[in-house]
């Protein structure tokens, strides 16, 4: 019986996984030659270590000097990062800084000064990345090459870099393996997922879904939720760049904790995800029972008949996923990266467990430059917004 119900939950993950890795086949989408004026909206939180960066690249793209703007929004940064920005502005004529300091919004976390710097910004397009990131000199003109005219949403490949350790090879792997299943599902026209670090849409399209409102109090939703409400409620087409040109390369988390937040913080949109599109958090359910049972069974059914049908679901998912992997990797051009996938195997089973379970705190998470202490002090009353998560879901459905 049990041996039975895994491998029913084995074959629903591999379905979905072939249904993604089929989609890693189409080639390259359309492309504009259209010049709009762009916005590029960049939120820091103590980020003096990364964002002289990410500005000195953006100083240097080939799109128009005078077709777009830079606008940078502090978040109550502890750090230089202000005066940094500001000796930037001397010579950046297209650079605006401002601050959500004081602001009044009921949007919490990264959406609200995100929202801020798209409510002051001008252009038809808005290109979304992360202070931590760095770009090519082609990126904003790539990145606009796929707003055709039916095009409302533009997802774009992050990859963590440099990698130099094996943890962070293993990193970079978990993010590449869920990009690869995003550029599948958005090749067949369902696209389920993407990534704040490298996303553009127009402006039209943000407006028609009522911006972030629908899930303010999320600790996320900037990305993949804001995409599946573009999906279920305009006629917008979504798109993935596989142009390298429009890749962006980020840095890799360097402390534990930072991973672990990290992470949980982008699991914690699972609890609206049903609402917003029930066959992905079908698929989200698949692959967390999948990864749960494969860490329990094994050990349950040493002496019992059944593990052969266990081993039998194990190496099927290893196939599978290995099959992703390879073609994802090609894709993107990190092939160095497969020398680590066994070893990212048998360590992702237990760690999806592991997140699928802690995504219930993660509306608890700050974002940004936090550190634990500050966490702890922030949240030592977190017990009820703990309780009332689980019970409710969350206080995007108590408003409705």
């Amino acid at each position: 019986m049990l041996g039975t119900l895994f491998l029913v939950i084995i074959g629903l993950y591999c379905a979905a996984l072939l249904f993604f890795f089929a989609g890693l086949f189409k080639k390259e989408w359309a492309k504009s030659d259209q010049k709009p004026f762009v916005s590029i909206v960049i939120p820091a939180k103590n980020e003096m270590k990364n964002i002289g960066r990410i500005l000195s690249d953006l100083t240097k793209q080939t799109y128009p000097a005078d077709s777009y703007e830079i606008v940078v929004v502090d978040d109550e940064s502890s750090d230089d990062t202000v005066r940094i920005v500001n000796d930037f502005i001397g010579y950046i004529p297209n650079l605006q800084l401002l601050s959500s300091e004081g602001v009044e919004s009921s949007l919490r976390y990264k959406k609200r000064p995100l929202d801020l710097g798209i409510r002051k910004s001008q252009g038809e397009i808005l290109l979304l990345t992360d202070a931590d990131c760095t770009v090519s000199t082609n990126w904003i003109a790539s990145m606009v090459s796929s707003f055709t005219e039916d095009v409302g949403m533009v997802i774009g490949y992050s990859e963590a870099s440099p990698v130099n350790t094996i943890t962070q090879k293993l990193e970079a792997l978990d993010f590449l393996m869920l990009l690869s299943a995003a550029r599948g599902s958005a090749a067949l026209g369902d696209p389920y997922a993407c990534t704040g670090q490298n996303i553009g849409y127009r402006r039209k399209a943000f407006d028609e879904v009522g911006g972030f409102s629908a899930f303010a109090s999320q600790v996320g939703g900037d990305d993949t939720l804001l995409m599946q409400q573009i999906k279920r409620k305009t006629s917008w087409q979504i798109v993935f760049s596989q142009d390298p040109d429009s890749f962006v390369k980020s840095t890799p988390q360097d402390t534990l904790w930072g991973f672990i937040t990290q992470r949980i913080r982008w699991a914690a949109d699972t609890l609206l995800v049903w609402k917003t599109d029930p066959l992905f958090f079908g698929i989200i359910v698949v692959t967390f029972l999948a990864n749960l049972l494969s860490c329990i069974f094994p050990f349950m059914l040493l002496n019992n008949p059944a593990l052969s049908m266990i081993l039998l679901g194990l190496l099927a998912k290893l196939i599978v996923e290995g099959a992703v992997m390879f073609k994802g990797t090609t894709i993107f051009n990190r092939q160095e990266l497969r020398f680590v996938f066994l070893l990212w195997f048998f360590l992702q089973i237990p760690y999806v467990a592991f997140m699928g379970l802690l995504s219930f705190f993660g509306n608890l998470l700050p974002w940004g430059g936090d550190k634990p202490d500050d966490f702890a002090h922030n949240h030592h009353h977190s017990l009820f917004s703990i309780v009332d998560l689980v019970c409710h879901g969350s206080s995007t459905e108590r408003q409705k």
